[in-house]
């Protein structure tokens, strides 16, 4: 009897509830869902991008000399580069991915977490590490010494044996290095999850009927890992267009005006700019990235072949041979290096970090205490938190409810791929496109913590609501129609089934919003209340004073870093639950 199966399990059960039905609440019943989310794109983005398009065609002469400025080609060209950097991230990304799909849990795990810490920090924080590496001197910088003793003396006397690493390439690949060290973690999470769905069934079909060594990538890979690809882009080309803070504090004064974006070239030439180009560069600024979105989205909805758990099982559980875990570690070891460079920084002398970097010198506590000594830093942390927390609050409880009205709300088809298009476009949309009419209307209300708060939410909901509704779209139908309990509302069913993505949503807008330096900076907002821009105004002093800044940048990271590495597990399925939808 006991090898019997149990009598429910050949036995055939009747459900005494009555069937489910589904019933369509009505053309207009998805609208109310969203309408508290569109209200406040609307009232914030878009009205403020409307009057950046009238103020530019009220003096369409400002396009014409936008042209013959002898800076803007410049500019947008090295924007060009920084497209280029995107498809880097994504491609390593994906290779790193591979790597990670034959390692062991444990290497998978230390791989993941070196790869995902870059992404939370501030890009500011990555411009200052990626400095004090690249630094030109040699006595002070590794890779200057490094080049010094690869090349001799020779090679720098041209600037007195100190100008190894001060070209114009040299710096680019300071720039590319720390945009891919700080975005590649993105694209090898959604790719990662990609290569775990793509089903072995397909797999083998394609070698019977296409045999050849580019079938199993022409006919499955390519198009399963595409939504993967599509979400990757989005998230990386939002940080490429909004690149401002790296340029900014990586690169020497003397050196910008060869690496300037059209964010900073906007920055600095607003005061100088003829009446009209300010807003012509703001409206480039917004269509350059929107067509580069509407291109990913195309991508993203065109038909592909249907994923399933098969994949998954193709992770194994263990380490298979030496490489599954040396290579994991070898790139785990590189990719924590930024840190261990600014650690090291941070725990020298001021005037060691200064005369002789970061191997030779005291250690102690020097840094910090100077960091701290004015009370500037922790007297931003509280408002810097506060602000982080009210938009966290206000994206989800927007966002959620315009994710479900898309997905399950019985909103007709082509209405909600509108509304997602719309949102892949206004998620890139840089803020200098709408600073200027954004500035005018909240000179009144500097200070106020829910203005800069509201700005920071409308910036980040058009994302939000993308990567929720891809979670929310995945629910199973029989989830949504069938009640779990008596009175349990459809709305809740769906939320409580992608907690996950929800909770990612919340510390994608709080980290967000606690790194943010570009807002503030081009809303002019008080410096006391916002730690980026305490450690900003501290950067400009960068030859004397690294190793303070080396201290505000650690202990400004601490709590980003902190927060992701208590909900990682959970942030990783958030991010990817319903990519390919």
């Amino acid at each position: 009897m006991s090898g019997d199966p149990p009598m429910f399990a050949v036995t055939p059960r009747t459900d005494p509830r009555p069937p489910v039905t589904w019933r369509s609440r009505g053309r207009w019943a998805g609208w109310g869902y969203v309408l508290p989310a569109l209200v406040v794109v609307t009232v914030i983005i878009i009205a403020s991008l409307v009057m950046t398009v009238a103020a530019s065609l009220r003096a369409p002469s400002g396009y014409r000399a936008l042209v013959l400025d002898p800076q803007f080609g410049p500019a947008l060209r090295n924007n060009l580069a920084w497209v280029g950097f995107t498809v880097v991230t994504c491609v390593l990304g994906l290779g790193l991915a591979y790597v990670a799909r034959s390692a062991g849990a444990r290497s998978r795990r230390v791989l993941t977490v070196a790869l995902v810490i870059p992404a939370v920090i501030s890009p500011l924080t990555a411009g200052i590490a990626f400095r004090i590496i690249f630094d030109h001197r040699p006595e002070r910088g590794p890779v200057a010494a490094v080049v010094r003793a690869a090349l001799g003396p020779a090679a720098g006397a041209g600037d007195g044996s100190q100008g190894y690493l001060l070209g114009a390439g040299w710096i680019w690949v300071l720039l590319g290095a720390a945009f891919v060290w700080q975005w590649t973690g993105v694209a090898f999470l959604a790719f990662h999850d990609g290569l775990r769905r793509v089903r072995e069934d397909l797999v083998r079909i394609a070698r019977i009927f296409a045999p050849g060594p580019w079938s199993k990538l022409r006919l499955v890979l390519i198009p399963t890992l595409l939504p993967s690809a599509a979400v990757a882009g989005l998230i990386v080309l939002l940080a490429a267009t909004r690149t401002f803070e790296i340029v900014l504090v990586a690169v020497p004064g003397s050196l910008q005006d060869q690496v300037d974006v059209l964010g900073l070239f906007w920055w600095r030439q607003s005061d100088v700019f003829v009446q009209g180009e300010r807003e012509a560069l703001g409206v480039l600024l917004f269509l350059i990235p929107a067509a580069a979105a509407l291109t990913l989205l195309w991508r993203l909805r065109k038909e592909l072949p249907s994923s399933g758990p098969s994949g998954a099982a193709r992770l194994p559980s263990r380490a298979t041979g030496r490489w599954t875990w040396v290579l994991p570690g070898l790139v785990a070891a590189v990719w924590l290096t930024p840190i261990a460079a600014l650690l090291l920084a941070s725990f020298h002398a001021p005037v060691d970090v200064a005369r002789s970097g970061l191997l030779n010198g005291d250690y102690g506590l020097e840094s910090y205490q100077e960091a701290l000594s004015d009370g500037s830093l922790l007297a931003a942390m509280v408002p810097t938190a506060t602000r982080a927390v009210l938009v966290a609050v206000l994206v989800v409880l927007t966002a959620v409810p315009a994710a479900y009205g898309l997905t399950h709300a019985g909103m007709r088809r082509r209405t909600a791929g509108a509304f997602v298009a719309f949102a892949a476009v206004f998620a890139t949309i840089p803020p200098q496109a709408i600073a200027v009419p954004l500035g005018r209307t909240t000179a009144g209300l500097a200070g106020g913590p829910v203005t800069l708060s509201l700005i920071h939410a409308a910036l980040v909901l058009p994302l939000a609501v993308l990567l929720l509704r891809g979670a929310f779209a995945s629910v199973p139908r029989s989830v949504v129609d069938r009640p779990l309990a008596q009175g349990e509302s459809a709305f809740r069913r769906v939320v409580e089934a992608r907690l996950p993505a929800v909770l990612t949503v919340a510390v994608l807008a709080a980290v967000s919003t606690w790194n943010d330096l570009v807002v503030s900076l081009l809303l002019s907002w008080p410096s006391a209340d916002q730690v980026p821009l305490v450690v900003w105004q501290q950067s400009r002093y960068f030859a004397t004073s690294a190793g303070p800044l080396a201290a505000e940048s650690v202990l400004a990271g601490v709590v980003p870093v902190a927060l992701v590495l208590a909900n990682g597990r959970l942030l990783a399925e958030g991010l990817t639950t319903g990519v390919d939808r």
